[in-house]
């Protein structure tokens, strides 16, 4: 009987946590600004970004041709159900763009995907800036 009432008390502290890190998680999503970086300036090559919050990170390699996006490839992407939000990547390909929709029911992990993309393209803003 003892052992039945610390599980249920375990499980109860557990699920609380999830709870409590699943708010701070939506919190820290709905803080994440796209910003769509000036493709104009893009130099040509491969781009590698990032962006990690407390639950989902992705890294992804962006290739860039002639001032806009040729590829991308999700080299990591940690996340708990948000495996569909895989799917965004073809929306910026087609679009050219960062400003796509969401994947929905994987808000969080297309909005991280989406800021790498966007830290991935940065660099590539950054090089064609220096390059004269």
């Amino acid at each position: 009987m003892r052992s039945e009432k610390r599980r249920r008390a375990v499980a109860a502290a557990a699920a609380l946590a999830l709870t409590l890190g699943s708010c701070a998680f939506m919190g820290e999503i709905d803080r994440i600004e796209i910003v769509e970086p000036d493709l104009a300036k893009a130099a040509d090559g491969t781009w590698v970004g990032e962006w990690n919050t407390a639950l989902v990170s992705a890294t992804v390699s962006v290739d860039t041709l002639s001032h806009g996006i040729s590829g991308i490839d999700i080299l990591r992407h940690e996340c708990g159900k948000g495996r569909p939000a895989e799917a965004i990547v073809d929306r910026v390909v087609a679009a050219q763009r960062l400003t796509v929709d969401t994947v929905s029911g994987a808000t969080g992990s297309s909005k991280v995907i989406l800021r790498a993309i966007q830290d991935a393209l940065e660099k590539a803003v950054a090089a064609g800036e220096a390059t004269p």
